[in-house]
């Protein structure tokens, strides 16, 4: 399991636009709703919620009109 987390943060997250940022999110929801499901150990589920914070702190900041933006 932890595979599919590392390969889909290497995979995404680079390149990744805000929609594609929201993907990887949901993704990684689906992932730890799974590892819940099939009792998985505590590293593991806390390795995925470190992941989905990782990913939060990577979208940009809000600019001026509150809206997200890619710029650099």
């Amino acid at each position: 399991m932890m595979r599919k987390l590392v390969a889909l943060v290497q995979e995404r997250l680079p390149n990744a636009t805000p929609r594609g940022r929201l993907a990887l999110l949901e993704e990684l929801h689906a992932l730890e709703r799974n590892a819940l499901e099939h009792r998985a150990d505590p590293g593991t589920l806390r390795s995925i919620r470190a992941t989905q914070v990782f990913v939060r702190r990577r979208d940009p900041p809000p600019d001026a009109s509150g809206h997200r933006s890619d710029r650099v």
